[in-house]
């Protein structure tokens, strides 16, 4: 967070995604996104369905499921929370808490276009691998920052959502 003024984090949003894992025959996958180049954050980029915590939302858990219900039709109902990582702090001044949640085996999206431009599925395997996970380098607000990142399938996955994937795989195979 080093990277953050004191004025920014006066000004920090909460925020939430859900890491669905998907129990595919083939092996667990996890549940991505591609934002259409139209956001105005993070735009373009692979992410987790989510967005922010709004004052309708009893927690972050209710965030994530609320946010994935509305960008890939998501039934609350049908995930079975695992848990809540730790925060992760972006440089656009949001704190977001992945919800990581099992879905049902037979899960099919229903993207909603104006929210998501794809919806692709990547297994945890891959993921939770780390000789995928590459550093990249480039300037934000006139300083260098690293990040991770982690292409697959034609899909580059960086920044704020290979970073909760990276901190995940050292929470359980580091931690």
């Amino acid at each position: 967070m080093d990277f953050l003024s004191p004025e920014d984090i006066a000004i920090i949003r909460p925020a939430a995604v859900l890491v669905g894992v998907i129990p595919r025959n083939t092996g667990p996958t996890a549940l991505l996104t591609l934002r259409p180049d139209t956001m105005p954050t993070h735009a373009g980029q692979v992410a987790f369905p989510g967005g922010k915590v709004d004052p309708i939302d009893l927690d972050e858990v209710a965030a994530a499921l609320r946010e994935a219900e509305e960008e890939v039709g998501i039934v609350p109902d049908d995930v079975q929370i695992l848990g809540k990582a730790a925060p992760y702090v972006t440089g656009t001044r949001f704190r977001i808490t992945p919800v990581v949640g099992l879905l049902p085996y037979d899960f099919v999206a229903r993207p909603d276009p104006t929210e998501v431009a794809d919806v692709f599925e990547t297994p945890l395997d891959f993921l939770m691998d780390s000789r995928n996970h590459r550093m990249g380098e480039a300037y934000y607000r006139g300083r260098p920052r690293r990040y991770y990142e982690m292409p697959h399938n034609g899909y580059r996955i960086w920044g704020v959502t290979a970073g909760i994937i990276q901190r995940l795989y050292e929470t359980l195979y580091e931690g």
